[in-house]
Parts: structure tokens; C-alpha cells; sequence
């Protein structure tokens, strides 16, 4: 049974700064001495919202505290009306913003918050900070979604490199190495970024999304617990700047253990660190949510978000292409 959140909400004058506090769910269980301290920025602009428009909801996916990392101190600056809720099939934290009255043609949302983050080591430190109720989850993550099938190629695709007599942890390695060694990072050409397992698959090449979705589909066809984890990478030569986008990265499930991540796409775009993404991850990075066909509510609709990392918006109930988003982070002391 999930567990009761704490919501706290300090509400001033409007488009002043709103304090958020929330109970955390979790104890994070700090691995390696290495980590991160940092402020983070989140900031959307809508422009040239239609005149007549009646109605204004946006949703925005926000980061929680975990194992691996800690966040405080939220400040929400917004005109609209808001309300914060944990989706109920991953757990992840959302925002969502809904006008109640006159709509300006102009819109602002701007999010602050303070993050800690630890180097991750799953192979030498046991995942004890998952809670009840996302146990209980590890069946969805064995199931296929909208773009990560798990039979056909790519259970193909996995029994070319796997087989019964290999434990699940020595699958995933297998996995992972042919992986690394049969995938080319390349963003060109049409149909990258969707996350789409087949599409990787295929043509053995693509973002983030693409390689992780089919390291997911190859995992879970294999009976092996697997995760999609969305968040954004913080450049490691500078101590303040702006963040161009997202990165993502996955998780697998041992028994015993917990989840195990992996950074595929920066091993294959660091060879040199190819063992080090096998398990662990680097401080320079801060994930805002797990999973994939994310559920959002406007009203009695349903909207299925392939994932979800940057806004949703819709205007009179229709997707909104007037936003644009910007995101930054400062090393603090």
C-alpha cells in the first residue's frame, strides 16, 4: 500500500516565490565518498498563448530523494495554481500547474532546488533504500512498453548472446558487452531519441533512449527486472553552466542486491570506461524520473507520455508548441 505524503504549501502573492516542503520516502543510503552539491534551475516560457484560450495545464516532472541523492529546498515561481502528487505506477513526483481564470498570453514557471548527489556503486553496496510499495513494482518492470517490446527481435536479439545456463547478474553482462561492442552513438539521420528498442535494434545505432531501451526489452525478455531512469548530466569541466538537455541510464534488479545501474551510451562514448558504467555511476548527474508511457490526467483524458523529462502542456486541452525550457546548475560549497 503506498504511503502517506506530506504536502506542505506556503502560498504568497502571486508570481512570488512558493516553498514547498515535502516528506521524503526514502533514507537515502549514500554509497562512495564522491559526491555532489549543487543548485539546480528549471525554467519554462509559454508565449503567444491564443487569446480566447479558456484553459492552461502544464506538468512538469520533478525529483525526488532517493539512495543516490538528496534534494531540498524547492521554490515553485508561478502565476497558475499548482498541486504536487506522486504518480501511482512509478512513484515519481509531478507538478502540475492548471489556470483558474484570466490566462495571459505569456506564461513563466521557474523551479529551484538544492542536490546532493553520490557516486553510485551497485555492485559493491546492496540497494537498501527502496521502499515497500516500489518493490512491489518489479512485476511492471518485467512487462514490455508502447516502444520496448520484449519478444521478437529483441528477444532474438538477446538469445544471440545469452543462455539458460547463465545467472540473471552474468546475463546482464553479456548483455551490456555486446551492447557496447555492436551500438554507435550517432544522433543523425531519422528516428533517434524516441526511446525505440526496435529502431536501435535494427540500426545499431541512436541516443541515449535508443540503447538503453533495448538493453531494457533484451533484460526483461530474459526474465531480469530492468528500468528506464530520465534525468540530466552536469558538465564535469565547469562548476556553473547552462544544461543543453537530458541523459538517461537504466537499472536492473538482482535479488539480493537491488538495482544495479548502467551507463551504456557513456561507456561507448568513453571506452575507457567501460567497466566503470557497469554498475556505477558518477556524481555529475540528477534523475527526475522512472519509466516509460507515464500516465498524466487532464480531466476525464488520459495522456501517455513516451517519457517524461521535459514539460507538458496543453492549451484548451490540445499539446501547446508555444513553451521553450531551459535548464542550469551552480556548485556549491
Amino acid at each position: 500500500m503506498r504511503k502517506r505524503i506530506l504536502f506542505t504549501i506556503l502560498t504568497v502573492l502571486p508570481a512570488a516565490f512558493l516553498l514547498v516542503t515535502l516528506e521524503r520516502r526514502d533514507s537515502p543510503a549514500k554509497t562512495l565518498d564522491t559526491k555532489l552539491n549543487f543548485a539546480f534551475t528549471y525554467n519554462l516560457q509559454l508565449s503567444e498563448i491564443p487569446e480566447n484560450s479558456k484553459t492552461v495545464e502544464i506538468w512538469v516532472p520533478l525529483p525526488s530523494t532517493s539512495g543516490v541523492q538528496e534534494i531540498a529546498n524547492y521554490k515553485i515561481n508561478s502565476e497558475l495554481p499548482y498541486e504536487l502528487y506522486f504518480d501511482p505506477e512509478y512513484g515519481n513526483r509531478i507538478a502540475h500547474f492548471a489556470s483558474n481564470g484570466h490566462i495571459p498570453q505569456n506564461l513563466d514557471v521557474a523551479i529551484n532546488l538544492d542536490v546532493v548527489r553520490f557516486e553510485q556503486d551497485g555492485l559493491n553496496h546492496i540497494s537498501k533504500s527502496e521502499t515497500e510499495d516500489r518493490l512491489e513494482n518489479l512485476e511492471r518492470y518485467l512487462q514490455p512498453d508502447i516502444l520496448v517490446p520484449i519478444d521478437g527481435p529483441i528477444e532474438a536479439e538477446a538469445k544471440k548472446v545469452v543462455n539458460g545456463s547463465l545467472t540473471p547478474f552474468q546475463k546482464i553482462e553479456a548483455i551490456y558487452n555486446h551492447l557496447f561492442e555492436t551500438m554507435k552513438y550517432d544522433k543523425s539521420g531519422i528516428g533517434w531519441g524516441k526511446g525505440d528498442a526496435l529502431y536501435a535494434c535494427e540500426s545499431r545505432q541512436g541516443n541515449c533512449t535508443d540503447i538503453h531501451s533495448l538493453f531494457i526489452g533484451m533484460a526483461r525478455s530474459q526474465g531480469i527486472p530492468s528500468r528506464f531512469i530520465m534525468g540530466f548530466p552536469l558538465p564535469e569541466d565547469k562548476s556553473a553552466a547552462p544544461i543543453p538537455g537530458y541523459h538517461c541510464w537504466a537499472e536492473f534488479y538482482i535479488d539480493g542486491q537491488g538495482w544495479v545501474p548502467v551507463d551504456i551510451s557513456e561507456a561507448i562514448k568513453h571506452p575507457d570506461r567501460k567497466e566503470y558504467f557497469f554498475g556505477r555511476l558518477d556524481p555529475n548527474r540528477v534523475a527526475f524520473t522512472t519509466g516509460r508511457d507515464i500516465k498524466v490526467n487532464s480531466g476525464e483524458t488520459l495522456h501517455t507520455l513516451n517519457y517524461f523529462i521535459y514539460p507538458y502542456v496543453l492549451v484548451d486541452g490540445q499539446p501547446f508548441t508555444g513553451a521553450s525550457y531551459n535548464f542550469s546548475f551552480a556548485q556549491k560549497n
